[in-house]
């Protein structure tokens, strides 16, 4: 199934969607992309493939469409198997991963965004996000509230900036698992400190405070972020070709499917609703973006995935972690 195409769903400056295509240059692994606006709406989804889901980035692999990083990335060492790697480096890898998708530590790194970008002075953009993530973007707090706020989301992510220093990074290696090239290690551990590192000069500044974070209190992991960003600059070139909406799902409605994970009877939300495959379920995430929920037939359901199709025929995956799964017997079916 990796003869199929991947069709990447993103837009440019989503930090989320940089941690995909950084691994899909650094793997060498060829994929098409499909741009979309930074708001919604966004029409080659919600009308081409009937997905109300609102995060970026998702992508699709022939038939079937994989929602979240974390799903896509596992996607992708499953397709394109990567160099072996040991217990202690599959350890790091997932702990880094958990790290900074599974914790506060990314919307403690949106609330540094400063004001000064022209993202934050824009209204639509703003409204947008108030939907998607109230707790940042809506919610009414005083200037000394927010300031206290900026303040403790920098102490979080300094703390992992130490980690990285006291640790990993201790012994002065270039990468995170040694070698001589990044790996999906640096990549999960790296994305979130270089999106605030790199914002355009002089936000980058507004956002972490040099005087709390710089190559004096920390010159291993600073070292080690310059070094990546030079890294994935010297790919510049190498991004998928881009394609329309309408081409992107032409291909993924005419795609092949991959295999029937089948439904577990044991896992516990299957158990307590008694959930059978072809039942109609709802499906969303739980932290951001929650109000949007698609509906379709269940088709598979393991402890690492949940897999349905809907109205359209796609086959979509979601992660079990951070997202829910409710049935809906005694309500209107497809």
């Amino acid at each position: 199934m990796a003869d199929q195409p991947l069709i990447l769903y993103h837009y440019p400056f989503s930090p989320y969607a940089r941690r995909l295509i950084w691994y899909l240059k650094i793997r060498g692994i060829p994929y098409c992309q499909c741009l979309q606006p930074p708001i919604l709406p966004r029409p080659d989804l919600s009308t081409h493939l009937s997905l109300n889901y609102r995060r970026i980035p998702l992508l699709a692999h022939g038939g079937d469409l994989y929602l979240d990083t974390r799903l896509i990335l596992n996607l992708l060492d499953t397709l394109f198997p990567p160099p072996p790697l040991t217990a202690d480096q599959k350890t790091i890898t997932h702990l880094l991963s958990t790290l900074t998708t599974a914790t506060t530590l990314f919307f403690k790194a949106a609330e540094l965004l400063p004001s000064s970008l022209p993202v934050m002075k824009d209204p639509k953009f703003l409204r947008d996000r108030a939907t998607f993530s109230p707790a940042i973007f809506a919610a009414p707090r005083t200037k000394e509230d927010r300031a206290l706020s900026r303040a403790e989301a920098l102490l979080e992510i300094q703390s992992s900036v130490r980690l990285l220093e006291e640790t990993i990074l201790s012994d002065g290696r270039n990468w995170v698992l040694g070698g001589k090239e990044p790996t999906r290690a640096d990549v999960e551990g790296v994305w979130v400190i270089h999106w605030l590192l790199t914002l355009p000069p002089p936000h980058n500044d507004n956002a972490l405070d040099p005087a709390v974070i710089n190559k004096t209190r920390y010159p291993k992991t600073m070292a080690w972020v310059n070094r990546f960003d030079q890294f994935i600059n010297a790919l510049s070139g190498k991004e998928g070709r881009v394609i329309k909406g309408g081409e992107a799902a032409e291909l993924i409605l005419k795609g092949k499917r991959g295999g029937d994970i089948g439904v577990d009877e044991t896992d516990p939300v299957v158990k307590v609703q008694g959930l059978k495959k072809g039942d109609v379920v709802e499906v969303f995430p739980t932290d951001t973006g929650s109000a949007f929920k698609d509906r379709g037939r269940l088709v598979g359901v393991d402890e690492r995935e949940v897999v349905w199709e809907n109205e359209k025929g796609v086959r979509v995956h979601a992660p079990r972690l951070g997202f829910r799964v409710l049935g809906v017997k005694g309500r209107p079916s497809l």
